[in-house]
């Protein structure tokens, strides 16, 4: 599956989509269409020579931590090695039903091979933490051959992909997203919709987690997060 439209366009059509207050049923449909909603945004992105410390912390919860971040001409450098899940969240806790998480990739690369394997392929990973902990979460990753992969995993529950193994891009910069609203949740390529699952049981309260499986290369522009402002 491709995805040919741009970010800008498509990502006000979610936003419509997802955050928009809808009237009650019982209302007669407004003359004219609603106003768009009134948005708080939480934007990060890469400047300087270091990780914002307000903004982010280092956080693993497989194999070594020893991950490797840089800063540098407003990118995010990340590097792991393998077996690992190491990467960076986000030190505020969102809440909310309804929200959109998109993150700028500027690359994904080929990971060392493990001992036995000649498997390369690297890993970008844009996962929610509800709760803020591994053990609940959901996954948008881009691998280095230009496959897309959703996973949900639950404490005490098997990993589960949700994924039709079909879908793909052909470059290597995406902006993978995440959206929610109530128990639907859909999974973003440069604001188009590529899936949606329907996924009950998650809490409203959420961090963000960058990272690349193993020693994957994974290099990052921007991470932002909206939600409707309340009133």
């Amino acid at each position: 599956m491709r995805f040919p439209l741009p970010f800008k366009s498509s990502f006000l059509l979610v936003v419509a989509l997802v955050l928009a207050e809808q009237a009650p049923a019982q209302q007669p449909a407004p003359a004219q269409p609603p106003s768009a909603p009134q948005l708080q945004e939480w934007l990060a992105t890469f400047e300087g020579g270091d990780i914002d410390q307000a903004r982010w912390e280092k956080f693993s919860f497989e194999g070594d931590p020893g991950v490797s971040v840089k800063v540098e001409k407003g990118e995010l450098h990340m590097k792991g090695v393998n077996n690992s899940r190491a990467g960076i969240r986000s030190k505020p806790m969102f809440s909310g039903e309804r929200f959109i998480v998109d993150a700028k990739l500027a690359k994904v690369g080929k990971r060392l091979p493990t001992r036995g394997s000649a498997d390369d392929t690297g890993f970008a990973v844009v996962a929610l933490l509800f709760g803020g902990s591994d053990l609940n979460r959901l996954e948008w990753i881009l691998r280095s051959d230009g496959r897309l992969e959703a996973w949900l995993m639950r404490a005490n529950e098997p990993s589960q992909q949700l994924d039709n193994h079909k879908l793909g891009i052909k470059f290597s910069d995406p902006t993978l997203g995440i959206a929610r609203k109530g128990d639907d949740f859909l999974f973003l390529v440069n604001g188009e919709v590529g899936m949606q699952k329907n996924i009950p049981g998650f809490v409203k309260d959420f961090k963000v987690m960058l990272y690349g499986f193993g020693s994957s290369q994974n290099d990052w522009k921007s991470v932002r997060v909206v939600t409707p402002q309340h009133k």
